[in-house]
């Protein structure tokens, strides 16, 4: 069945599934675009896959939050040995897996595993799935600091619609970005990024609410998205705020993390 016609909280899925048809031979695959892999782009780069299963059975006993495991892989450029291009595609990689299955954690907890000065929070919506949030701060050396959060939608339906970080007042912020998923295969999801907007007290990320458009491009379960930008500002704990994006109550919550200090 489709990602998009199972409910990552209920474990409820359509069936018969609508089974899109297939349009190429990467379709109904993991899509990983080449300058996520290209090891000249991105020095140093450690890569993990994931498995999430849900079930309507489990999810019911109340078992969903333990349901993805990951393991690390290795990636390689075609050079015929390693990696020998079996598609005829031009700019191929392998991924060797590697390591041991790390069972009922989602890879979102290997950046921590990996560096422990990042802060790695639960976010709990009330009477329904769970977000993680991994968050960053960096002395850039030059006055300014990186911040860079990972939120991680693990089961929850109703999904991330905007995503807030407070700042001082007079803060300079330079270098925002974003980073998120292409939907394929005939999922029905809008692709457009999440533009940051900065304000006199916040920097937030939002995509179109769900009352303009459904399928806008919301964080939906087993699915991870960046944010990160660069501040003047020294890094404290902060409070952050993620609104969700189908209708219900609470519209959003806020969790405790790593941010620009408002106290200047």
């Amino acid at each position: 069945s489709p990602r998009f016609e199972v409910n990552g909280f209920t474990g409820f899925f359509e069936y018969p599934p609508s089974s899109p048809p297939l349009a190429a031979i990467i379709d109904r695959r993991l899509q990983v675009h080449n300058a996520d892999l290209d090891p000249a782009l991105n020095p140093g780069a450690v890569y993990f896959v994931e498995v999430h299963h849900i079930t309507p059975d489990d999810a019911a006993a109340g078992n969903g939050h333990n349901n993805a495991s990951y393991k690390e892989v290795q990636i390689f450029p075609e050079d015929g040995v390693l990696c020998r291009n079996l598609l005829g595609a031009p700019d191929a990689y392998c991924a060797v897996v590697t390591g041991l299955t790390q069972p009922e954690r989602p890879a979102i907890r290997a950046w921590k595993q990996l560096d422990p000065s990042v802060v790695d929070t639960n976010i709990r919506i009330p009477g329904e799935g769970l977000f993680i949030l991994a968050a960053k701060a960096s002395d850039l050396g030059d006055g300014f600091w990186h911040y860079e959060y990972a939120l991680h939608n693990m089961n929850s339906d109703r999904s991330g619609q905007a995503f807030s970080v407070p700042l001082p007042w007079g803060a300079i912020v330079e270098n925002a970005g974003f980073h998120d998923v292409d939907y394929h295969s005939g999922e029905p999801f809008d692709l457009t990024d999440w533009p940051a907007m900065v304000s006199d007290d916040a920097i937030t990320w939002a995509t179109t609410p769900y009352e303009v458009n459904p399928d806008a491009n919301a964080l939906r379960w087993g699915t991870l998205y960046n944010f990160r930008f660069d501040a003047n500002v020294e890094p404290r704990g902060a409070t952050v705020t993620l609104q969700l994006f189908k209708p219900g109550q609470p519209e959003d919550v806020t969790v405790y993390t790593i941010g620009p200090s408002l106290s200047r």
